[in-house]
């Protein structure tokens, strides 16, 4: 005993009294309204990572045009890059290209 005459540590019994039930009652509306809030946010969080995928592929398709416009410009680098007959770029070009994107964005 303490020189107050009052025990130490804890005061809990683990009993259930009146207020443990109204605690309950409570705690349902409670994680009801903290499930809602936490959908709107997932939602909100969703919404936001597909626009950011929205402005990433703006950001990427720009880049491709920029390096294309550069490319134009400084014409043909090998022979190789000049027989490609279908006018599109070839594998090697592609993976440079996918190279320099994916420094670009940090990857």
């Amino acid at each position: 005993m303490v020189p107050s005459g009052l025990p130490t540590g804890t005061v809990s019994s683990g009993r259930a009294g009146p207020s443990s039930s109204r605690d309950a009652a409570d705690a349902a509306p409670d994680a009801r309204r903290r499930i809602a809030e936490l959908e709107r946010e997932n939602e909100a969080l969703r919404a936001a990572i597909e626009q950011q995928r929205l402005e990433n592929e703006r950001i990427v398709e720009r880049y491709e045009q920029l390096l294309d416009q550069q490319r134009t410009a400084d014409g043909p680098a090998s022979d190789a890059e000049a027989d490609v007959g279908d006018g599109g770029p070839s594998p090697a070009r592609d993976a440079d290209a996918l190279g320099r994107i994916a420094r670009f964005l940090g990857l």
